[in-house]
C-alpha cells in the first residue's frame, strides 16, 4: 500500500503485485522459481515497460548463511559486495528478534527458515518482473525479495523503504501466517475453493503482530504502517461492517477495499485481545479437537469477551480513533 501512495504520488499508479512459487520441471532435477511482478502505468494510462531481474544472470552474486537455531536458516542471496560493512548483520538481528517475537506472541514454533534476495539496482524500476530458481523448497518458510538503491544503507535511520517495509511489517506478517499453519484446526482459504470465512482472523492476527514488532522495533515506523491502514475511518464504513467477516481469499474487491479489509480485521483482533491475550486465545484453538470456521470464531469471540460481533467492531473502531490521535500527535512533534 505505501507503494501505491507513492506512485500516485508522482502520477503513477501501481496496478499489481503479483509474488508467485512455482515448480519447474527441468530435465535434470525439479527447481522452484520465485518470481514478483509489479505492473504500472503511466499518467495517460500506458503500460509502463517492464524490466526483467533475474540474479541468476547477475555478475558477484554471492551467499551469506546464518543461523538462526534449532535446525532453522537464513540464507541471504545478494549482489552487495560490501553487505557485510553497511550492515547486513543488522538485517540479520532483526529477523532474528522478528522470529523471537513472533514465537513469544504467540506460543507456537517456527520451524523454517527464510530464503531472501537482496538485490541492488542503479535505479529501482517501476514495473519490473524478478525470477529466481532453487532447490530444497522443504527449508524454506517463507522466500522474499528486497530490491535497494545503489549505495543504500542496510541499517539506521538512511535505510530504504523498501527493506524497512520488509524487516518491520511484511516479514513478521509472513511469519505469523506460518505460525497460524501449525493450528491444523484452523480452516485456511485456498484459491478456488469455498471460503471458510477464516479470513477476516487470519488477516487480524497476522497484522496485529506485524504491528505489534514494529512498535517494539521503531515506534516510528509503527505509527506509519498503522496511518497505511486508515485506522481512523476504516470501521466507519457500513460496507466493510458487511464484507469483514465474509471476507474470501477469492473476490472482486479493489486494491483499496482490499486495504481496508486487512485495516479492518487488525482493529478488530487488537479490540479483541485487549480481553484475552493473543497467546492464550491462540491455545484456545488448538485445544480444540474439531475444526474452525468462521462462525466458530465469532462464537469464540462472544464466549471469551461477552461481546457479539457488531459490538466487537464498534469496540474496534472505537481502539482505531483511539491510535490515529496517537498518529496526530506524533506527526505535530515533527
Amino acid at each position: 500500500m505505501e507503494e501505491l501512495i507513492y506512485m500516485k504520488q508522482i502520477l503513477f499508479a501501481l496496478l499489481l503485485v503479483l509474488t508467485t512459487v512455482f515448480t519447474a520441471i527441468a530435465q535434470t532435477q525439479p527447481a522452484i522459481i520465485f518470481s514478483q511482478d509489479i505492473v504500472a502505468i503511466d499518467a495517460d494510462g500506458n503500460m509502463l515497460p517492464s524490466v526483467k531481474i533475474e540474479p541468476q544472470t547477475m555478475a558477484d552474486m554471492q551467499t551469506y548463511n546464518f543461523d538462526l537455531g534449532r535446525q532453522r536458516l537464513l540464507r541471504i542471496e545478494t549482489n552487495i559486495k560490501n553487505a557485510q560493512e553497511r550492515g547486513l548483520a543488522d538485517v540479520v538481528a532483526t529477523i532474528e528478534r522478528s522470529y523471537n517475537y513472533i514465537e513469544s506472541a504467540t506460543g507456537l514454533e517456527l520451524t523454517r527458515g527464510i530464503l531472501l534476495y537482496l538485490i541492488e539496482l542503479d535505479e529501482i524500476p517501476y514495473a519490473y518482473s524478478f525470477r529466481a530458481s532453487y532447490e530444497d523448497a522443504s527449508q524454506w518458510g517463507e522466500v522474499r525479495l528486497a530490491l535497494v538503491d545503489r549505495d543504500a544503507a542496510l541499517a539506521g535511520s538512511h535505510m530504504p523503504s523498501s527493506l524497512t517495509d520488509l524487516l518491520y511489517d511484511t516479514l513478521p506478517h509472513e511469519l505469523g501466517h506460518d505460525v497460524l499453519d501449525k493450528i491444523p484446526q484452523l480452516m485456511h482459504d485456498i484459491d478456488g475453493n469455498t471460503s471458510h470465512h477464516t479470513r477476516w482472523f487470519i488477516e487480524g492476527v497476522c497484522e496485529v503482530l506485524a504491528k505489534g514488532f514494529s512498535r517494539r522495533e521503531s515506534p516510528a515506523l509503527y505509527k506509519q504502517f498503522l496511518s497505511l491502514r486508515n485506522v481512523d475511518a476504516v470501521l466507519a464504513d457500513t460496507q466493510i461492517h458487511t464484507t469483514l467477516l465474509n471476507w474470501a481469499q477469492d473476490n472482486n474487491n479493489g486494491m483499496a477495499l482490499e486495504s481496508d479489509l486487512y485495516g479492518a480485521a487488525m482493529l478488530t483482533l487488537m479490540a479483541w485481545t485487549e480481553n484475552i491475550s493473543l497467546r492464550e486465545l491462540l491455545g484456545k484453538l488448538k485445544a480444540r479437537s474439531e475444526s474452525l470456521v468462521g462462525a466458530d470464531l465469532v462464537a469464540m469471540m462472544k464466549a471469551t469477551t461477552g461481546f457479539g460481533p457488531q459490538e466487537m467492531i464498534r469496540r474496534a473502531h472505537t481502539h482505531g480513533l483511539v491510535l490515529n490521535e496517537k498518529i496526530i500527535l506524533a506527526k505535530n512533534e515533527l
